[in-house]
């Protein structure tokens, strides 16, 4: 068994063979969008790729960044402390290679040893599906002690591409189907031709698309929020890279020339996943939001190249309503063993029992049920107003 550590762009580049002979089908891990992210990321130190090969032949990759993260301590919502570290991140599906537990444990083992001489507060693997060999070796692996703890699990869904939208809509619930052709119908009665729907598949339309989407999202709870669509460099060059090679959709609502909802994402490897999404509160009661999202699925399912439509992390209602299935998936995050990193993760232990312990009371007597509806009811009242309740 022997190592290959390149912590350079150009030792990055000398492993591309062995890298594309092992890649799998997420994007993130992609040698060209990976180099795109991590040249284009202020935060991002550089690149770190470990290559396991076995008997002279590539058995395995670690495809990983060194970065300036913070790592914020939370109270249930309230964020009581957030420290910076300098953190070694592997990406998400950044464990390559065909193999068991076993060689994700050797994977992981190697990402350990190259990191002897690093100044490294922490090693955080992103988003590892609860239950999988890839979760399984990384909790193995991490010392009891150094492990952070209560991590947020977040669901995945995902929904099968058929070839129609019909097909789509008869998998959902016959209350579904008829919201969304009695809105869809609604919407075109009302606007007529003066509804259209633009898709960008190449270069030449970004500069619009870009501008159209900024326009909406300033007007978004999200922007007031700090999240969401934004037309910084990474984002930009990340969109050039995908459009270049066919692998990017813009889609753009338009509503009398006005541009008001967007869906921006990537079909690589017959996956469409979903990027930045939104739309403008004012025109909230046409659900234009969603009416989007019917004419991209009725767009991709027209393509033979894709067949599944990948939703991303985190819950919603769009989610929930389109999606057939999901599975949770969590970091793995394990602090080196220095005071600071061992005391801030203490911190995050202690605050995330009570977290839990006092989500299980409200569980018990229903007032998390009543909490969750007035988080709702704000949502609402935030996209209605465009972020202006927040901003009072």
């Amino acid at each position: 068994m022997s190592l290959q550590v390149a912590r350079t762009y150009e030792q990055v580049e000398a492993l591309r063979p062995a890298w594309e002979l092992l890649h799998n089908d997420y994007l993130t891990s992609n040698v060209d969008f990976f180099l795109t992210y991590c040249r284009h990321t202020p935060n991002v130190v550089r690149p770190h790729a470990v290559l396991l090969e076995e008997d002279g032949a590539a058995a395995g990759l670690v495809v990983s960044r060194l970065e300036d993260v913070q790592m914020p301590a939370k109270l249930a919502h309230k964020v009581v402390l957030s420290p910076r570290f300098r953190a070694l991140t592997v990406v998400y599906g950044g464990l390559l290679g065909d193999g068991d537990r076993a060689l994700h444990g050797r994977l992981l083992a190697a990402l350990q040893a190259s990191l002897a001489d690093e100044p490294v507060d922490l090693v955080r693997v992103r988003m590892l599906p609860v239950g999988s060999c890839q979760h399984a070796a990384a909790t193995a692996e991490a010392p009891f002690l150094r492990r952070q703890r209560f991590a947020t699990r977040m669901p995945h869904w995902r929904s099968e591409l058929p070839g129609s939208l019909d097909d789509f809509l008869a998998r959902r619930s016959r209350r579904r189907r008829e919201t969304v052709r009695r809105y869809s119908r609604r919407l075109e009665r009302t606007y007529g031709d003066d509804a259209r729907v633009e898709i960008v598949k190449d270069t030449q339309g970004l500069d619009r698309l870009f501008a159209d989407s900024k326009l909406i999202h300033r007007e978004t709870y999200q922007h007031i929020l700090g999240v969401g669509f934004s037309d910084e460099t990474v984002q930009r060059r990340l969109a050039e890279l995908c459009a270049d090679r066919g692998w990017f959709r813009g889609y753009m609502l338009y509503l009398h020339d006005t541009p008001v909802a967007f869906w921006h994402g990537n079909a690589y490897r017959g996956v469409f996943g979903i990027g930045a999404t939104g739309f403008d509160p004012a025109f909230a009661e046409d659900r234009p939001g969603t009416y989007l999202l019917v004419r991209a699925v009725e767009d991709l399912c027209a393509d033979d190249s894709v067949h599944t439509l990948d939703f991303g992390f985190g819950d919603a209602d769009y989610k929930r309503n389109f999606g057939d299935s999901f599975i949770e998936e969590e970091d793995v995050v394990v602090f080196a063993g220095k005071p600071r990193g061992v005391a801030v993760n203490a911190l995050q232990t202690v605050l995330g029992a009570a977290t839990a312990a006092g989500r299980a009371v409200a569980t018990r007597t229903g007032s998390l049920g009543r909490l969750r509806r007035r988080r709702r009811e704000l949502t609402g009242l935030l996209r209605s107003t465009g972020g202006a309740a927040l901003r009072s």
